[in-house]
């Protein structure tokens, strides 16, 4: 949906000064920005038409607005202007990565702690993958009333029994299926969207449950882009307890909970794909407790095909400009070194 440069300048504002507060924005706020020059009643106008196009929400009748996710998303795709990391950071970051090469490792956890130092938000960083897994086949075998065994056939063998009563026929069609749409597939194609795609598709196909159709294509995922050579590292975590987003200790506890799964913390980096540097915010997350965080992601390489991610996990509200510009330096200095470390052994 095309906004015009007002609309566009006040939601701008409006993100950039809720991001600063955390606080509902009023028209009163904004009109006291110097670039604006509009009265605080054309202001609200423009943001009770931004409400309406479902850029803004009013979390109460008397308060003022927030940016939505899809406020969010316009914001990080075409607002938000671009960060100018100083030179005498970008110098500090290569003399710090310099004086502490010795292992890969050691590279690795280094820029998660920098990632982290810089945004000041939880960072989340995977070794280099030693080799991609392709799904070879699917099974499901019934094994009594209520329970099915789901056997994903990789380079080795998983399984697992889920709590779940299927027929033998139901089991076949939803094997066929799985095994037609994913079959040949590696770690590197099967992405959080192209599973959401093919369970649609399944669902159509199969007719069967939901939820059944969720645990089983979660635990074939699971299964395929389960890296057990690829570490994974988080920095920072203590973060969130910063923000008041995270003032309940209830929420925070499941935050923390969450985050300290490698599990969980390994589909959700490596669950994540495109080009370049990439923002899910809110409700583009698949896990229900991540719908009120953002997470910023870049991939990293050797120079040979394979590579990591670093990740930024924080509140939607997140200096998207800050982060977007310290994760691309970050991963351009990695980059660097990995070649050399590569190249010279």
């Amino acid at each position: 949906m095309d906004l015009s440069e007002r609309k566009r300048k006040i939601l701008q504002a409006v993100i950039d000064e809720y991001i600063g507060t955390a606080e509902p924005v009023g028209s009163r706020a904004i009109s006291k920005r110097e670039n604006l020059n509009l009265s605080s009643a054309t202001i609200r106008n423009e943001m009770a038409d931004l409400e309406d196009m479902g850029y803004l929400i009013q979390p109460h009748t008397s308060a003022g607005r927030v940016p939505s996710d899809e406020g969010y998303r316009f914001y990080v795709n075409s607002l938000m202007e671009k960060y100018q990391m100083g030179m005498e950071a970008i110098m500090e970051l290569q003399k710090a990565f310099q004086m502490r090469i010795t292992r890969l490792d050691q590279i690795i956890k280094y820029a998660g702690s920098i990632a982290s130092a810089l945004t000041d938000y939880a960072t989340i960083i995977t070794a280099p993958q030693r080799g991609l897994s392709m799904l070879r086949k699917v099974d499901l075998v019934p094994i009594s009333n209520e329970k099915t065994m789901v056997v994903v056939v990789t380079d080795g063998v998983k399984s697992q029994v889920l709590d779940m009563p299927l027929s033998e026929e139901e089991c076949e069609i939803l094997s066929s299926a799985i095994n037609k749409y994913l079959k040949g597939l590696t770690s590197k194609d099967v992405t959080t969207d192209k599973m959401s795609g093919i369970k649609e598709q399944i669902r159509e196909k199969t007719k069967l449950d939901d939820d059944v159709l969720t645990r089983v294509l979660r635990f074939v995922f699971e299964t395929i882009t389960a890296d057990e050579d690829a570490e994974i590292y988080v920095s920072n975590l203590q973060s969130i307890l910063k923000y008041p987003e995270y003032r309940d200790v209830q929420k925070a506890g499941k935050m923390f909970s969450f985050l300290e799964n490698k599990d969980n913390l390994r589909r959700l980096v490596m669950s994540d794909s495109g080009e370049g540097i990439h923002a899910r915010i809110g409700s583009e997350n698949d896990d229900e407790i991540l719908k009120d965080c953002s997470l910023v992601t870049v991939d990293y390489s050797l120079g040979t095909g394979r590579g990591g991610k670093i990740s930024v996990i924080g509140p939607k509200r997140m200096n998207y400009s800050k982060v977007f510009a310290s994760l691309d330096t970050i991963s351009g200095e990695i980059d660097k070194i990995l070649r050399y470390y590569t190249d010279n052994g």
